[in-house]
């Protein structure tokens, strides 16, 4: 039980299970991931690691966050592919209204102010009547259709 005890007394260190936590599988996802960290570094220290288990905790956040920012193929959201982006940026590209009869809307979000973050560090959100009919999204005419159409790093 000694082995037991030590792990479930390191693991109460930085809880991750919620006391509050409604749906059961939530709470026994938090604790199957808390005891696989715990694992992970476990065999760290037996393979000869000189880490605390906090560094050893942060070290492990920066690298899935490295891991998962750095490759565009996890990206969400409403960027172009690559294989879009060629399109977007050649060819004849006209701003139009948005049609009533194909949405029950009769404007969309500006997928080029969407992008930018406000002074409370939220994302804009701006809606437009017009859009692009080839790339089927929606922009302001003014700086933001010109904006999307030319620059590649959208």
């Amino acid at each position: 039980m000694g082995g037991v005890d030590k792990a479930d007394q390191c693991l109460s260190y930085y809880p991750v299970a919620r006391n509050q936590q409604r749906k059961y599988y939530k709470k026994i996802f938090r604790y199957l991931l808390s005891q696989a960290v715990w694992n992970a570094f476990v065999i760290f220290k037996k393979n000869g690691g000189k880490m605390r288990q906090v560094e050893f905790r942060m070290k492990l956040n920066e690298k899935l966050i490295e891991a998962t920012v750095c490759n565009p193929s996890t990206r969400r959201g409403p960027f172009p592919k690559s294989e879009e982006n060629v399109v977007r940026l050649t060819g004849r590209h006209f701003p139009s209204y948005v049609d009533e009869s194909e949405s029950r809307k009769k404007s969309r979000k500006c997928v080029v102010c969407s992008l930018k973050i406000n002074e409370n560090g939220k994302r804009v959100r701006r809606e437009s009547r017009f859009e692009c009919k080839n790339c089927n999204v929606g922009l302001c005419v003014a700086p933001c259709f010109e904006i999307y159409h030319t620059e590649s790093n959208l």
